[in-house]
């Protein structure tokens, strides 16, 4: 009897030892992803108070400030008539401007190379570039459809194809980690397939705390919110259990193969995505021809979207969507790829923790984009015989 209760007791020590063990290790691979990743676990890392984050939010768009907003307006008209521009006649024929993200603000270069300024000096006329860093494509428009100063003939809507997530998400802290608490706006699709704003959360310095702690109390329309249906979950002990619970997204990425944001292209899928990101476009495009300017899409294109091309992009099915809506795009991944050649993507961009284009990819960006005008014609007559590339 003795024996056996000392065998059980044995026994009984080394399942607590190993599930110990499994819990530790847990703990540590969970902590990693909610660190680095952010999208699968949410492990509170915002060291912003409330009274900072007041002072910095955007309550229409989420960021930058107000008074970044309008000192980033303020410029861009500065820029266009101030003296010594070296800009000619042709500026008020041909002006353009474009909203976007990042990759439309062509971050991670000098301005002087960002392929908006490296176009302009090519087409010998400004581009007013409102593209904000982190923006979803909702975030673009609301930009554009407030801005009332906007004097441009051609818009071009810069759509990046990780946007996608972007537009069915609150909390930029559910993607990317930050000591920021980075709070946005969405749309969502109403019965009728039109969209309808959900504006920011309502903070306050009462409920601030507990909304960091507790987002998915404040959240409904997020689609990442922990516990919701993207399988995110919060970091929280017991650790394995939280491993086990977001075996969704470990399914969808390793049994399905889903890479990346591809799910968030699939029609059917539970956070509609793709159907109201091509809602938010046509809702742009139909403002911009209501102000009697032309609208024009680009679609960015990301490293990853090259590293895990077979056949066609990721986001080839929002390209065969624009061509079924007659909406004008310019398709910056194929258009890259024809000019390619026997060259690595890699040489296109910035490497590192970074994934924009470097100076060669702005340079090829404002080649594709000065290679369309010419070719649809839309320079002004005193150009378009004339207007040339520089060399390189």
């Amino acid at each position: 009897m003795r024996d056996r209760l000392v065998s059980f007791t044995g026994l009984a020590l080394m399942v607590a030892l190993i599930l110990a063990t499994v819990e530790i290790a847990a703990y540590f691979y969970s902590t990693y992803l909610a660190r680095r990743y952010g999208i699968l676990f949410y492990l509170p890392q915002i060291t912003e108070d409330y009274a900072t984050y007041a002072a910095r939010v955007n309550p229409r768009l989420g960021w930058p400030s107000s008074q970044a907003l309008q000192k980033q307006q303020d410029d861009m008209i500065a820029m266009a008539s101030a003296p010594g521009t070296d800009l000619t006649k042709i500026d008020r024929e041909f002006p353009i401007s474009a909203y976007g993200d990042s990759f439309t603000a062509g971050f991670g270069v000098k301005p002087e190379y960002a392929w908006s300024n490296v176009l302009g000096r090519m087409l010998g006329c400004h581009i007013a570039n409102y593209g904000i860093p982190g923006y979803g494509t909702d975030q673009a428009y609301l930009r554009f459809h407030d801005n009332n100063q906007d004097g441009a003939k051609i818009v071009l809507f810069g759509v990046l194809s990780e946007n996608i997530q972007r537009n069915v998400n609150q909390l930029r802290n559910f993607l990317i980690p930050s000591s920021q608490c980075q709070t946005k706006p969405r749309f969502v699709l109403d019965n009728q397939g039109h969209v309808q704003f959900v504006p920011l959360p309502k903070l306050t310095a009462q409920n601030y705390e507990d909304f960091i702690q507790n987002p998915d109390h404040y959240l409904s329309h997020d689609y990442f919110v922990p516990g919701g249906p993207s399988g995110a979950q919060k970091l929280e002990f017991p650790y394995t259990w939280s491993i086990l619970k977001a075996h969704k997204f470990f399914y969808d990425r390793y049994v399905l193969g889903y890479k990346s944001y591809l799910q968030f292209y699939l029609p059917h899928h539970p956070s509609q995505a793709f159907p109201l990101t091509l809602a938010i476009i046509k809702q742009c495009i139909s403002e911009v021809q209501k102000r009697g300017k032309h609208p024009i899409v680009l679609v960015f294109p990301t490293d990853e979207d090259f590293r895990v091309y077979h056949r066609h992009f990721v986001y080839a099915p929002l390209i065969h969507a624009l061509k079924r809506e007659h909406i004008e795009y310019i398709d910056l991944g194929t258009e890259i790829l024809k000019r390619l050649g026997s060259r690595s993507y890699m040489e296109l961009f910035l490497g590192g923790q970074y994934h924009h284009f470097n100076e060669n990819g702005n340079k090829l960006v404002a080649r594709i984009l000065f290679d369309y005008f010419k070719a649809k014609r839309y320079l002004p007559v005193s150009v378009q015989e004339t207007a040339t590339l520089p060399p390189g």
